[in-house]
């Protein structure tokens, strides 16, 4: 019989059994009501629910495609350069004694600039002169003597064809008693007188023809006088020449038209012949050269219309009071630059102005040719999407069209563009962000506030 006691305890046991399974039972009925609150709260009665609201219409700006002649550019940071810089040096050593210019001072070729000291020089051209008068002294003395000599080689020889006839009449004579002595007709005596006075006069003309070899000798060697005098003559006008030329030296003038820089000397500095500085740096800035690069794809076209007409090159960004500014592309170098993939080109100015200046940058525009009745939409206005390139149009309903285009040109501010476009159709150019195809539109003025995407 089980006592009391134990009844209690086997009764303790079956609940505390079942302990586990009554608590996750409550856990799950406490969540359920939380949901249901919460879901309570959160939606409200079927009759508190409020309608959705429908799409507000996308802010948006617009602009109008436009048909239009386009003229294809090139555009591209330019350097201005001289079309001519001379290092003004000087030619010969000598004391600056005095600058017939300003700096910044614009010149004239052939305008004299520098003086430098010039007694050294006159005094060098006194003794070239003094020189050259000996040296036409001598040579005259030397045609002197060569005269004098010829004269006595005449006497000689007109004295040889004397005795030369006597010898000859003397052997006809000879001749004539050889016979008569054989005849009987004369002594020997007689024949042999004859034969001694031909013998005399063979001995007279062999002289005479010696003293002629002789007079010849010596014209020969006047001659080699003369002419060493002729030389040094030649050298001493040569000298006088030189040193009137170095005494021009000694007025520096201007090599051409242009505008001079800061001066590097001052009267009364030394200067020399050679100096790697320069008295004053000259730069032609009428006309000048623009100098820019272009991608090496645009070159063949640009060699095409070259030969076609001369291409015009414009410059941007100057002050409105200049106007425009134009020259001619007169330079296309050799060879494309391997490190960049450009080459470069020079556009020549007249710069009557000069309104461009040397060593400044400016932006150069190339005009190669127009693109005809072209429809032209702000570059802004064109989107990139899957489909590629596209706008968004605006009909007459104020909903937005999606029309896909492609673009052939572009500039900072327009785009040639072909596609299903008209002139006169209205293109979004601001507001993207919040259109997709036939969404409403709300179109704000050019001059209304910002639109945000």
């Amino acid at each position: 019989m089980l006592t009391r006691h134990n009844r209690t305890q086997e009764s303790s046991n079956v609940v505390d059994g079942k302990q586990p399974n009554n608590k996750v039972a409550s856990i799950v009925v406490v969540l359920f009501l939380l949901g249901a609150i919460a879901a309570f709260a959160m939606f409200g009665k079927d009759g508190d629910r409020k309608p959705v609201e429908a799409k507000k219409a996308a802010v948006v700006r617009v602009a109008k495609a436009e048909r239009m002649d386009v003229p294809r550019e090139l555009r591209s940071v330019g350097h201005v350069e001289p079309l001519a810089t001379v290092a003004v040096r000087s030619r010969v050593d000598g004391e600056l004694v005095d600058v017939l210019f300003s700096e910044g001072d614009r010149v004239k070729a052939g305008q004299q600039l520098f003086t430098i000291d010039p007694r050294p020089f006159d005094e060098a051209i006194r003794q070239s002169a003094a020189k050259v008068a000996q040296a036409k002294a001598d040579v005259s003395k030397c045609r002197s003597l060569i005269a004098k000599d010829r004269s006595e080689l005449a006497r000689l020889a007109a004295n040889r064809e004397r005795d030369m006839a006597e010898e000859a009449n003397a052997r006809r004579d000879h001749a004539r008693y050889q016979e008569l002595v054989k005849e009987g007709a004369v002594s020997v005596e007689q024949e042999n007188r004859y034969a001694t006075n031909v013998a005399s006069l063979a001995a007279t003309v062999k002289a005479d023809s010696a003293a002629m070899e002789n007079e010849k000798s010596v014209i020969q060697s006047d001659q080699a006088q003369l002419e060493a005098a002729q030389a040094a003559l030649k050298a001493a006008e040569s000298d006088l020449l030189n040193a009137k030329l170095q005494r021009t030296y000694c007025s520096i003038t201007a090599p051409m038209d242009g505008k001079t820089g800061a001066l590097l000397v001052h009267r009364g500095q030394m200067v020399k012949a050679g100096d790697v500085s320069s008295l004053v740096v000259i730069n032609k800035v009428k006309p000048v050269y623009v100098s820019f690069s272009v991608p090496e794809q645009d070159l063949p076209r640009i060699q095409e219309l070259q030969h076609e007409r001369p291409l015009t090159v414009g410059i941007e960004g100057l002050p409105e009071h200049v106007g425009e500014v134009n020259g001619k592309l007169t330079f296309i170098d050799n060879s494309v630059q391997r490190n960049t993939g450009t080459i470069l080109l020079k556009a020549t100015f007249a710069n009557e102005r000069e309104v461009l200046w040397p060593g400044t940058y400016v932006k150069a525009v190339l005009e190669l040719d127009t693109i005809r009745d072209a429809i032209v939409v702000p570059t802004r206005a064109i989107q990139v999407g899957q489909v590629g390139q596209y706008v968004y149009v605006i009909g007459a309903d104020n909903k937005a069209k999606l029309v896909v285009v492609k673009s052939k040109y572009n500039t900072a501010e327009n785009s040639v563009i072909e596609g299903d476009l008209k002139p006169g159709d209205q293109v979004v150019i601001d507001g993207h962000m919040q259109l997709m195809p036939e969404a409403p539109v709300d179109i704000q003025p050019s001059g209304a506030g910002k639109v945000t995407d």
